[in-house]
């Protein structure tokens, strides 16, 4: 890549943020209500004090429950959602369930391990990796359902064997056409859904235990800058997961 592009490629972002920030002050200066929608210098300094008054625990706190349901989701929900795929009948058997738990709302899911009777952090993670789970099944599957069928038949008539056919293009293809792609999705769902948990079953430490603290305190520039923080961690954990799916899944 040339300079010019390479520097094109930097300076977008920076300037996309200069703008977002020139719009927040605006939209703050005309609104002029400061308890409701602060100015971002005050967001700014808060965020400051977040990250000087253990934030960075917090985060990990969550983090950790985050990646770890995620990665759990990815090893249970890839291959049930590649055999799915392989089966027209097993995947039609099973699609309107898939489809009715994707329908549940995070707090709703939070019902089905305690009332198995799980409790505490296993509940969480429960919790984080069903809702991750639903959606890598149903996308792996409908990566294979959706497959061009000229490159499976092209292998078929050179007299590919299925185990030959399946290893060497099926998985190939799911992984470039809905295992990545799914992967970015889901990690900042869990992300998401790992927040809502800990404002439902608060735990010991956790951003979420931190984003009720501050809502009790009616502190809203508080609020924003955990919103700001959140964010921006999301933003880097999503782009850590993309540069890591660039790698491994190298000819997408």
């Amino acid at each position: 890549m040339k300079r010019p592009q390479r520097a094109l490629r930097t300076a977008l972002p920076l300037a996309g943020v200069v703008v977002f920030l020139l719009a927040w002050q605006l939209a703050a200066a005309i609104t002029r209500a400061p308890s409701i929608f602060p100015k971002p210098i005050p967001t700014i300094r808060a965020a400051g004090d977040f990250l000087s008054a253990g934030y960075f625990e917090d985060l990990a706190a969550t983090g950790l429950r985050a990646i770890g349901s995620w990665v759990l989701a990815l090893f249970i929900g890839v291959p049930i959602g590649l055999m799915l795929g392989l089966s027209r009948w097993a995947n039609d058997l099973s699609q309107g369930v898939v489809a009715f738990l994707r329908s549940l709302p995070a707090f709703m899911l939070i019902m089905i391990p305690v009332a198995l009777g799980l409790g505490g952090e296993i509940s969480r993670i429960a919790t984080i990796t069903l809702a991750s789970l639903l959606i890598i099944i149903d996308e792996c599957a409908e990566s294979l359902l959706t497959l061009p069928q000229d490159r499976v038949d092209l292998i078929r008539a050179y007299r590919g064997r299925f185990w030959f056919i399946l290893t060497q293009v099926l998985i190939f293809e799911a992984l470039g056409r809905a295992v990545v792609p799914v992967a970015r999705t889901t990690i900042g769902i869990s992300f998401i859904v790992a927040i809502v948990c800990e404002t439902l079953l608060i735990p010991p430490s956790g951003v979420g235990a931190r984003l009720l603290t501050s809502l009790s305190g009616l502190e809203m520039a508080s609020v924003y800058a955990f919103l700001l923080l959140t964010g921006t961690a999301g933003l880097i954990l999503n782009s850590c997961v993309h540069f890591l799916a660039r790698r491994i899944i190298f000819w997408t």
